[in-house]
């Protein structure tokens, strides 16, 4: 399963004449850890914490290109002062995670913040908004709109956006309003800051799919639980599931409920509903605990995938030796993530688990893609993180595979498609594994 690292670059959006806003802790160990510059008005400031299933003391931030870095301290924090005017690019190392995120340019005394979802060698910019000139710049998920807010008042990755009459609403070309704005969409919002709010004067709707999955990462506190399900909260964002929600160890070892503690590290992958998560899975790190036994008529194999008949859902495979079946039932997954079946492909390691039948075929519950083989066909649907290039030659990210296309590369559905992909786009990648892990894409389809 992929390792999902949240890195939360918590700046003050405001000078401390305009509010103070998130004011930087004296004791930030990033603070003493930066270098590259001794004030902000020398540059630009990206001050924030990192949050990872992982050792922190052994990561650092850095600027690449420059000086500017800053060593990560026990409790996530850590401080870049003194960014140069231009594009930024910033890297992530230490305790197994190297990954690299584009900025836009920045300019001297803007402040920035950021929240960069890590998975191995990919960085997904999840929200950014930045203060520059005296405006507030604003990019991420609406996570919450009236009646749960006041009238005319939307929640956008954690801060408080407000429309007036003057606002502009965009999709696209079409002007929109109010009430097309949806939880889960993606917006860009441009406005100033009025103490603790930002009012709006520019919203533009960036995606309208509001199924695009959210992954949230960190300590669970405030656990509660109740006839109708249970709920928590990681830093400020509200969690909440029932019974429908799974839970996993390492491993993908299958959990129940009661391995949910206050103080577990988790990370929980769900859609965004009005001012929660609703969380569809959850991973917690460190638990190992064995499965129950199976059922008398339960049974499991893994090997490699030979065979691959009839139309879905009803599949023959042969999976070393053992005929496996499947139907409308049967679960696809892929490192945790469900898939669909166009997603199985010969020569990939395939683990399934269903019931035995009396011929020794077994009818799958589940089929869990553990590898591909190089060369072989691969499929994977899921949000893009990490954009990189320019078209039609991409590089990107999707459930920790990483994806490239070339001037063979087919994009839809329509024209103009490659141009518009960006991070948080939901596409279907279809292509082959290279002998490196990466992928060349074939085509990408817009979802």
């Amino acid at each position: 399963m992929s390792r999902w690292i949240g890195v939360l670059v918590l700046v003050a959006l405001g000078c401390v004449a305009c509010g103070g806003e998130m004011p930087q802790s004296p004791s930030a160990p990033g603070a003493a850890g930066a270098s590259g510059g001794s004030a902000a008005s020398q540059g630009a400031t990206i001050m924030g914490n990192v949050t990872a299933g992982a050792p922190l003391a052994a990561m650092s931030a850095q600027v690449v290109g420059t000086s500017v870095s800053s060593s990560v301290g026990a409790g996530g924090d850590f401080s870049l002062t003194g960014v140069p005017e231009g594009g930024v690019q910033l890297r992530f190392v230490g305790s197994g995670v190297d990954a690299s995120v584009a900025l836009s340019p920045v300019k001297s005394g803007d402040a920035v913040s950021l929240l960069v979802g890590i998975s191995g060698a990919t960085a997904v910019i999840e929200s950014e908004s930045r203060n520059a000139g005296g405006q507030v710049e604003l990019e991420g998920r609406i996570e919450s709109l009236p009646p749960t807010q006041p009238a005319n008042t939307l929640v956008v990755a954690g801060r408080t956006v407000t429309a007036g009459p003057q606002t502009l609403i965009r999709d696209g070309s079409l002007t929109k309003a109010f009430t097309d704005l949806a939880i889960g969409q993606r917006v860009h919002v441009k406005g100033a800051l009025v103490v603790d709010k930002i009012a709006a004067d520019l919203i533009t709707i960036q995606n309208t799919d509001t199924s695009i999955p959210v992954n949230v990462n960190g300590i669970v506190e405030n656990l509660a639980t109740d006839a109708t399900g249970f709920s928590f909260l990681i830093g400020s964002q509200r969690i909440r599931g029932d019974a429908t929600t799974a839970f996993y160890g390492d491993n993908d070892v299958p959990l129940t409920l009661s391995a949910l503690t206050n103080g577990a590290r988790v990370e929980v992958k769900g859609l965004q509903r009005d001012a929660f998560v609703f969380a569809e899975r959850i991973h917690i790190n460190g638990a190992t605990t064995t499965p129950q036994p199976p059922q008398d008529d339960s049974a499991s194999v893994e090997g490699r995938l030979n065979a691959l008949t009839g139309t879905a859902p009803a599949l023959t495979l042969t999976i070393g030796t053992t005929t496996v079946t499947t139907t409308g039932a049967t679960e696809v997954r892929r490192r945790g993530d469900v898939q669909t079946f166009a997603a199985l492909a010969i020569g990939q390691t395939v683990h399934a688990v269903g019931t035995r039948m009396s011929d020794s075929s077994i009818v799958a519950r589940m089929l869990q893609i553990k590898d591909d083989a190089t060369d072989g066909a691969f499929v994977i649907e899921g949000s893009m993180g990490g954009v990189k290039g320019t078209c039609p030659t991409l590089s990107f990210g999707v459930n920790g595979y990483s994806i490239f296309t070339t001037i063979d590369t087919t994009f839809g559905p329509g024209t103009g498609v490659c141009a518009a992909l960006k991070s948080g786009t939901k596409v279907e990648v279809e292509g082959a594994r290279q002998a490196d892990g990466s992928v060349k894409a074939a085509k990408v389809t817009r979802k």
